[in-house]
């Protein structure tokens, strides 16, 4: 049979095997929970508008321009409302689309420079890592800019740097594929998506260039250079300028400076936007990003102090991929911005490096299984198995924060995931080269666990029931406000603009209107208003967990009291047109 059909038939049914894994972590329940009270409502809602509105270059959320970000996560979004209706699934489509992708990506990176067994490891574990799992279930572009990102790293990687005798026929396919990632890159989150891959290849670029210096092809290696960057910078121009182009002819040079000095710059170099966080923040992140993997790291502690005496012996692709591994790290790492999807494109790479480290030690062929790579395995097993097991009882504590949820559910879901974790420690110590199987299956218990206990519930969201309330109050015309409660994905269930109030003060004077009106308000700032004077009446209200806000502390320290919000629909007359409101009235004394 030849290689390259014989490689045709090795590689489908991996690949086959890698889309339903996806398949299981980023699209299973992509409809669940609700759309977030969080960054995803930003997206979901100005995709919503710009269907609805028809204006398909400035994106709105809440009827007013948004320039935060470009536009190509809204196209996307917005494409998927037009195919299958406005929905959550759908908002969040572009980005579990863009974990496939990503996974494909990875595999197929690691099948070029390290053979189908260490690509398709490396596939099941971006797959499967939590990091990406839960990016990808939110409408946001990070995963996408993580995505295009990557493509485009390794695709210049391989027609600047790689240049083999084998490549030279199709570089220029290769860096059409380079340029028009990082045009996506660009039309994703701006600059940034050009500037990851810029700095992961420019110098290896130049160094294998420079390499070149004592021989005679050194002019020649340094003009090619030169045209193929030329080339791959026209072609991701060609794509990318376009729309800047017209937002800036339709909004002005205002737009430029606010776009790339305010949204980038001073997002990266100003506390304006995030607060300042310490150099090694996203240590832990890649840690917790890469479980249930991250363990496996510690495959790395003995090749690492022995780097020095094997220097000549590295392989130029794990060169490549371990300045592609570092480079995004540092960069973010030294910004005063941070935030923990940033670092998301460090993924793949290091995917690809536990991929072989840990093949190396189940799986090498010729090689005696030595002690301490039996005792390191296993340990590392014991501390993934742990992890979800610790994860299993956290969920079961968190049930007090998950009144609507069944507690049988709940039951089910700390078991799956406590099981999983068991299965893993014991698979490690009894078969240990099974262990990365076990480990992709535990991945997919958890992630449905979780995904149909801790983020479901039986019936409407909060939010949407809610919003109900409002639509069912709220006769055409009729303005409603809110007020630090559903701050941001309340506008996408109603459909209908709000007014955003920024103190009980403000809350205070809409409520006085002359005409009817509907307030949106949280229970303690609701007895404020009510000191105030002004007549109210409620016409329901909801109990809720945001869950956007969800972090490691609310699971080890879960507070009813604290971490559960009740939210309050009121209005400031007895009854209004096309609704019976119902609710006491509250005067001050």
């Amino acid at each position: 049979m030849p290689a390259a059909v014989y490689n045709r038939c090795v590689t489908v049914p991996r690949v086959a095997l890698l889309v339903t894994l996806c398949a299981l972590t980023f699209f299973v329940g992509l409809g669940r929970p609700a759309i977030m009270d969080s960054d995803e409502a930003f997206y979901a809602e100005a995709a919503r508008e710009m269907v609805e509105g028809g204006g398909w270059v400035t994106p709105l959320y809440n009827g007013e321009f948004r320039f935060e970000k470009p536009v190509l996560y809204y196209w996307l979004a917005a494409l998927a409302y037009l195919v299958v209706g406005v929905s959550e699934s759908a908002a969040r489509f572009p980005s579990a689309l863009a974990g496939l992708v990503l996974v494909l990506t990875t595999f197929a990176c690691a099948r070029r420079w390290h053979g189908e067994p260490t690509a398709l490891l490396a596939g099941a574990i971006t797959a499967t890592s939590f990091g990406y799992v839960a990016v990808a279930r939110q409408a946001l572009p990070d995963l996408l800019l993580a995505c295009f990102v990557t493509l485009g790293t390794w695709a210049a990687l391989v027609a600047l740097v790689e240049c083999d005798a084998e490549v030279r026929p199709t570089k220029r396919w290769w860096l059409v594929a380079a340029g028009s990632a990082l045009a996506g890159a660009f039309l994703t989150k701006g600059p940034i998506g050009i500037a990851l891959p810029a700095m992961v290849v420019g110098p290896l670029a130049l160094f294998r260039v420079w390499s070149t210096r004592t021989t005679p092809s050194f002019r020649q290696e340094l003009s090619r250079l030169v045209v193929d960057v030329a080339f791959l910078a026209g072609v991701c121009l060609l794509l990318a300028l376009p729309w800047f182009a017209v937002m800036t002819t339709v909004h002005g040079v205002d737009y430029l400076d606010r776009f790339f000095i305010g949204e980038n710059l001073q997002r990266f170099a100003t506390a304006r936007y995030n607060d300042p966080r310490p150099v090694w923040y996203y240590l832990p992140i890649v840690i917790a990003g890469l479980l249930p993997w991250s363990p496996f790291m510690l495959l790395w502690c003995r090749p690492l102090l022995r780097l020095g005496r094997r220097l000549q012996q590295i392989r130029p692709v794990n060169v490549w991929l371990a300045v592609w591994a570092a480079v995004p790290i540092l960069f973010f790492s030294v910004s005063i911005g941070k935030q923990p999807r940033y670092i998301l494109p460090v993924l793949p790479p290091l995917a690809i490096f536990l991929a072989l480290s840990i093949g190396r030690h189940l799986w090498s062929t010729g090689n005696i299984s030595r002690p301490h790579r039996d005792r390191v395995t296993t340990a590392a097993s014991a501390l993934s198995g742990a992890v979800l097991c610790v994860f299993g009882v956290l969920v079961y504590r968190a049930q007090t924060l998950l009144p609507d949820s069944s507690s049988v559910g709940v039951l089910l879901g700390m078991g799956g995931l406590v099981t999983s974790g068991v299965v893993v420690i014991l698979v490690g110590v009894v078969r240990r080269n099974l262990v990365p199987v076990a480990l992709v299956a535990a991945a997919v218990v958890s992630v449905l666990s979780v995904q149909y206990v801790v983020l479901s519930r039986v019936g409407p969201e909060p939010v949407e029931v809610l919003a109900a309330l409002i639509r069912e109050a709220k006769p055409a015309g009729m303005p409603y406000g809110r007020y630090r409660v559903f701050v941001r994905n309340l506008v996408f269930y109603t459909g209908r603009p709000h007014v955003e109030l920024s103190s009980t003060e403000q809350v205070v004077s809409f409520l006085r209107s002359s005409g009817p009106v509907l307030g949106v308000v949280d229970e303690d700032d609701l007895v404020q208003v009510r000191a105030s004077g002004v007549a109210v009446y409620e016409l329901g209200r909801v109990s809720y967990l945001n869950t956007g806000n969800l972090n490691l502390g609310t699971l080890l320290r879960p507070n009813p009291e604290d971490d559960l919000r009740t939210v309050i629909l009121v209005s400031n007359q007895p009854s209004t047109s096309g609704a019976d409101l119902t609710g006491e009235r509250s005067d001050a004394d």
